[in-house]
């Protein structure tokens, strides 16, 4: 049986790799390493938790940090496993820093790269997480991809035909697993908010607490904020401040969240992860952001980009308001087999120089 590592950096990553890895256990000797990037109780040991994922085998407690400090942390603790593990490939998702680490520690030892999620652009080059999935689908081996679109993306970059392949959106497996409790509760709009365009900017961060003071002055509907460790302390770092009708909501479980999406009168978040599951479950939602990587849900009506002008982001939520939203059917089915199926089909073919 090949050996395996698959990598786990944030808290979306555990949730969307949930299915993935139950399949690859079977598959192979698989060795879960978790960066350590999320460290809180409720951002990470509970996602394991509620969605059955045995624990890691390696945490490396990379924790928090600058960008620079996070990457470069992850590739030194990283490589340490990786020479003594010494896997035939490794399996990394997503765009974060702790992917970015994943990636590069594993390419400059030359072992075999497969980054799931590969493809997905937002045009935006001053977003960190651009730069992050840029880098990491270059250096991939193989990318898997979830919509024809990111593998033309990838295709329009110059990369060989050979390294990619799409096998639809994991997260919906994950959705489809669960079952939501509705709970009977007073009209609410849930947001979410960590982005680093968004909350280490301070002008950008004190546009959307205005926007989000004025929204509930006009519409008088509680406004479920929940509040990540890295948002509050820029809160507190820039002085500001959240206006009447906005609650603050530790992070929650990923049941109890799966519920408030589901429940929410109108979802407003820079979460890619939060935009995919709303659409799965129906759910009005919009992004507070000025470009998006999932294209498709724009094109299809379901999600909204707001900007960041306040006038301009009132308007996209009369318009929400007045939508209804079908749950959508794109993403495929059986997608943690799918990948199964490639990588134990490739797994014994890797070649840098031939397929490069």
């Amino acid at each position: 049986m090949r050996k395996i590592i698959t990598c786990i950096g944030i808290r979306p990553d555990i949730i969307r790799l949930s299915q993935i890895i139950k399949k690859l256990d079977i598959y192979f000797n698989n060795v879960i390493i978790d960066s350590g990037q999320h460290y809180d109780y409720n951002l990470n040991k509970i996602f394991y938790d509620q969605l059955d994922i045995r624990s890691p085998d390696y945490n490396l407690n990379i924790k928090s940090g600058s960008h620079a400090m996070q990457v470069a942390k992850l590739m030194i603790e990283f490589e340490k496993s990786l020479i003594d593990i010494n896997p035939d490939f490794v399996i990394i998702l997503g765009d974060n820093n702790s992917s970015l680490g994943f990636a590069l520690a594993t390419s400059k030892l030359n072992i075999p790269l497969i980054h799931i999620e590969a493809g997905m652009r937002s045009k935006n080059w001053l977003m960190p997480e651009e730069k992050n999935r840029k880098i990491i689908d270059h250096l991939a081996d193989m990318n898997i991809c979830y919509l024809q679109e990111h593998k033309e993306n990838l295709l329009r970059e110059g990369l060989n035909p050979r390294r990619i392949w799409v096998v639809g959106n994991p997260i919906i497996e994950v959705v489809n697993s669960i079952k939501i409790n509705m709970k009977n509760t007073n009209p609410f709009y849930l947001v979410t908010c960590h982005r680093a365009e968004n909350i280490e900017n301070k002008k950008n961060l004190n546009l959307i607490l205005n926007f989000l003071g004025e929204l509930y002055r006009r519409k008088k509907i509680e406004i479920k904020f929940i509040f990540m460790p890295k948002t509050k302390q820029m809160m507190k770092k820039y002085d500001l401040q959240f206006e009447e009708g906005i609650t603050p909501i530790s992070p929650q479980g990923y049941l109890e969240f799966l519920e408030m999406e589901k429940s929410a009168k109108l979802v407003l978040t820079d979460s890619g992860t939060v935009v995919e599951e709303c659409a799965i479950l129906g759910t009005r939602c919009l992004t507070i952001r000025e470009s998006t990587e999932r294209i498709d849900l724009i094109e299809l009506g379901v999600n909204t980009l707001t900007g960041m002008d306040i006038d301009q982001m009132i308007d996209a939520v009369e318009l929400a308001l007045k939508t209804t939203i079908k749950p959508v059917s794109h993403y495929g089915e059986n997608i943690s087999e799918k990948i199964c199926n490639i990588l134990i089909g490739n797994s014994l073919k890797f070649n840098y120089e031939k397929d490069r």
